[in-house]
């Protein structure tokens, strides 16, 4: 599979990734809530898969390099935040139990020094120039010769780690890394224009990035869990939080059975399972 953008296609995509964050920055200076804190990741993670497909020429440019470094910085930040208000939000169900403040004190506090940190990146990436390329900036060949070598790579990520995930549960650096690897490529299949809603190609492609979504929501629904284990793994108060620990885990296998029968019904189709539509990417 190719990519079928023109260069004035992919520019139009570039610029409208470049607003989102810039339009996403201002509603989180106002506001740093829970919604405009996943709003600006979505928005910078849109705006990293339109840089990573710009040949090289492109992506070392200095106004683009240094607007997408600070806004990945940004969103590594507000990613630290999202794990604290996830636990928090878990924490919720034992409320009633003396460790709940302890717990969710220790963690507000965190998120509020985390907070400051973020805002004032935000402030950062504000201030500095819109990164802006051309239609006489790109040719089509490299954009297209790029763009494959891009999916091609996470493609073969997921290929290789699918298999890891599926036969050993406690695998949770390849769980995160292969919701991330689908993030990305999701992201990068929405460049590509599809003018023809009923046609063949834009089904598969639909169909596609629906299942990556399906995976990558449901892995993330386990690394919720796993920050949360993780976290109460290294609590001080390791006699008070067993039973939520305990709660946690089961929990978290329960989400990951759903997830291998997901991947069972997926692969159990021979021509159009998961694995062979990743293979038609490349």
């Amino acid at each position: 599979m190719t990519l079928s953008s023109t260069s004035k296609e992919f520019v139009m995509k570039m610029e409208e990734n470049v607003k989102r964050v810039d339009n996403r920055v201002i509603d989180y200076i106002e506001d740093s809530n829970e919604n405009n804190i996943h709003d600006i990741r979505t928005a910078i993670r849109r705006l990293d898969a339109s840089c990573s497909s710009l040949p090289r020429e492109l992506r070392g440019r200095k106004k683009i390099c240094k607007y997408v470094t600070t806004s990945k910085r940004l969103f590594k930040i507000n990613s630290q935040i999202r794990d604290y208000d996830i636990i928090c939000e878990k924490l919720e169900k034992y409320s009633s139990e003396p460790i709940y403040t302890k717990l969710t004190d220790s963690l507000n506090r965190r998120r509020k020094t985390k907070l400051a940190s973020a805002r004032k990146m935000a402030l950062s990436l504000k201030d500095l120039p819109l990164p802006h390329i051309s239609e006489n900036d790109l040719q089509s060949k490299k954009l297209e010769m790029r763009f494959n070598k891009v999916v091609h790579r996470l493609c073969e990520r997921i290929e290789l780690d699918l298999p890891i995930v599926l036969t050993n549960a406690n695998k949770i650096k390849e769980l995160h890394e292969m919701r991330k690897d689908c993030k990305k490529l999701r992201y990068l299949l929405d460049l590509v224009p599809h003018q023809n809603n009923n046609s063949i190609g834009y089904k598969e492609m639909h169909k596609m990035i629906t299942e990556l979504e399906d995976i990558q929501d449901m892995l993330g629904s386990i690394h919720d869990s796993d920050i949360t284990i993780a976290y109460l793994n290294r609590v001080r108060h390791p006699n008070e939080v067993t039973y939520i620990l305990h709660d946690e885990i089961s929990e978290r296998y329960k989400k990951y059975e759903n997830f291998i029968q997901f991947c069972k019904r997926s692969l159990s189709d021979s021509r159009h399972n998961f694995l062979n539509q990743i293979a038609l990417l490349t």
